[in-house]
């Protein structure tokens, strides 16, 4: 049986564990309609996970025991920052998603010379970061950094750098890394003057094959490459 999960502030060092969330109370009560005996999975989103039996259920608040669960490291052993141009309509918001699914660390949205859009609601993205790591799994919540230029984005980038561009050679994940920062590009893709900046400055230029992928299936697509190395 699936147990469901939520993240938050929750001080799991403790015995007993109080939910105050207002949402997440309605959520348990009168959602899943859990009971007292029932048991969750509350993480603080900064890697440590509790199974958590609840004892005590009101519409104020929620009390529950904590059983703590044994730490592990981040998904893969690696860190992967996704800087992504910002894509049109809600294809920004689907590429977040499933990037969190597929075990990203970061997201850094980037303007680049051919981005459109250059807007984003920035509470709902996190939201939604938010909702795709208590659906996945993941026990460190992937952080949303501040709207880059892409001059300041590669000056920026960690690691393993690589820039998708499609007249590249296909992309070969180092497994042996601690970090890579990928770079996905907007309707259009990079424009030749970005790709030779993003050279100076030590990436390596690599596609993903030799079909044309949407902004937003790069970005899936290269994040669980990057993560899983393969």
């Amino acid at each position: 049986m699936k147990l469901h999960r939520f993240i938050g502030e929750y001080d799991l060092s403790k015995k007993e564990v109080e939910i105050i969330d207002h949402k997440i109370i309605k959520q348990i009560r009168a959602v899943l309609r859990l009971e007292k005996g029932d048991i969750i999975i509350l993480s603080d989103g900064k890697g440590n996970d509790a199974r958590v039996t609840l004892f005590n259920i009101t519409s104020d608040k929620i009390t529950g025991t904590v059983d703590k669960i044994p730490a592990r490291t981040t998904l893969a052993g690696k860190t992967v920052n996704l800087y992504l141009a910002i894509l049109k309509k809600e294809n920004f918001e689907l590429a977040v998603q499933k990037a969190v699914e597929c075990g990203v660390s970061k997201i850094i949205p980037v303007i680049t010379e051919r981005t459109i859009k250059t807007g984003l609601n920035i509470l709902r993205l996190e939201k939604i970061i938010l909702e795709a790591s208590e659906q996945c799994g993941q026990n460190i919540v992937p952080t949303l950094s501040p709207i880059l230029d892409f001059k300041d984005a590669i000056v920026s980038a960690l690691g393993d750098k690589i820039i998708f561009h499609l007249n590249s050679p296909e992309y070969q994940a180092r497994k042996n890394i601690n970090e890579v920062s990928i770079f996905v590009g907007p309707e259009g893709g990079f424009t030749e003057r970005e790709i030779k900046e993003a050279k100076t400055a030590g990436f390596t230029a690599a596609s993903l094959g030799v079909l044309t992928l949407r902004g937003e299936t790069a970005a899936i697509v290269a994040t669980y490459r990057a993560v899983h190395a393969i």
